[in-house]
C-alpha cells in the first residue's frame, strides 16, 4: 500500500467512510481537477500561455498551482519540435 493510500484509508476511518466511498471521493476529486485544468485551449501561437492555467482552490484541500518551470519546459520542447519540423519540410 502506498503512502497516499494509507493516508486515504486513515482519513476514511476517521470520518467513518468505507474504502469504496473514500476511493470514489478521491476519483471525483481527481476528475474535478482534470476537468478544471482542461476546460480551455491553452495554446497561443503554438506555445502554452501560463495565464490560461488557473490556480485551483478546493475548500479543505488547498490550492493547486501550475508549475511554471514545467510550462517553460513544455514551450521549449514545442519550439524545438516546430524548428525540426520546419527544417524537414
Amino acid at each position: 500500500m502506498t503512502r497516499q493510500e494509507e493516508i486515504l484509508m486513515e482519513t476514511a476511518r476517521y470520518y467513518g467512510l468505507t474504502k469504496a466511498q473514500a476511493e470514489e471521493i478521491w476519483a471525483l476529486f481527481g476528475a474535478k481537477i482534470a476537468d478544471t485544468i482542461s476546460k480551455q485551449d491553452k495554446l497561443v501561437n503554438n506555445q502554452y500561455n501560463p495565464e490560461k492555467f488557473p490556480v485551483i482552490h478546493i475548500d479543505n484541500f488547498g490550492k493547486f498551482i501550475p508549475d511554471q518551470r514545467k510550462l517553460r519546459h513544455a514551450n521549449h520542447c514545442l519550439t524545438l519540435k516546430n524548428k525540426s519540423y520546419e527544417q524537414t519540410a
